[in-house]
């Protein structure tokens, strides 16, 4: 991930949507979901499919909405996605990305938001699909296969500037309490985590890993241990062990 050649958002929204639509065509919609307990994947494929309805209409309408309580479909649930993913690619490219628009984060309320935020919802969920088809013994890879190295990145990077502030506002404990510095080792993306005062976000450095721990792995290992569905031991620390173990223990995404 750079600023000299950003991301299209749209594009691997649409890629990453084609892929779990894949997967809801091969898989019994009856198929527990590993990374989310208690669901199957007629419910990640509802989940998913409802926030793209819902992200549409906050686009359309630039005000916030409520999520739509959505009836299974009689349809296959490949197809239903399928329809729900054109609907809201079809509401970004009706608005400009810098139009004022409402969205759930402390962060500027602007269109261009819920491109990448959908594209991220839809990464994690392409994972959790993939691994309720695969096997207790390949799931762990099979998450890592279907996230190229620049999308984590940028998924980490959202995780830092949308979620960390997003959970506190919520009420829940500060995940950084200790300077952390994080390290992508395939792409170079480095960033710093450094407490300020209480309730109030972290400082977020972008351009380098420093603190008492850094943790390192590849991008992709990185977005998955902040979503939980990779341990955080797959990961490299150096410094102090218990900084590390605390803030990869800590709440920073839902």
């Amino acid at each position: 991930m750079s600023e000299e050649d950003p991301i299209d958002h749209l594009a691997e929204f649409e890629r990453t949507a084609a892929e779990f639509a894949a997967v809801l065509d091969r898989v019994d919609p009856s198929t527990a979901v590993p990374g989310c307990p208690g669901w199957t994947v007629a419910d990640l494929a509802l989940h998913i499919g409802s926030g793209q309805r819902w992200a549409a209409s906050i686009l359309l309408s630039g005000t916030g909405q409520r999520v739509p309580e959505v009836l299974r479909t009689t349809i296959s649930w490949a197809d239903w996605y399928g329809g729900t993913t054109a609907a809201l690619a079809a509401a970004i490219r009706a608005v400009d990305p810098d139009e004022p628009c409402w969205n759930f984060a402390p962060v500027e309320q602007r269109a261009g938001f819920w491109s990448r935020r959908r594209l991220h919802e839809t990464v994690i969920h392409l994972v959790d699909a993939v691994q309720a088809e695969a096997g207790p013994d390949q799931r762990s890879a099979s998450g890592l296969t279907v996230v190229p190295a620049e999308v984590a990145a940028d998924g980490v990077d959202e995780v830092f500037g949308v979620f960390l502030p997003r959970m506190l506002a919520r009420g829940f404990a500060p995940a950084v309490t200790r300077q952390v510095g994080v390290r992508a080792t395939d792409t170079g993306d480095e960033w710093t985590l450094t407490p300020v005062a209480e309730g109030d976000r972290p400082q977020v450095e972008r351009g380098k890993a420093t603190g008492e721990a850094v943790v390192s792995g590849t991008a992709a290992e990185l977005d998955l241990c902040l979503w939980k569905r990779l341990p955080g031991s797959v990961l490299t620390v150096e410094g102090d062990p218990a900084v590390a173990a605390a803030f990869l223990a800590g709440t920073v995404t839902p």
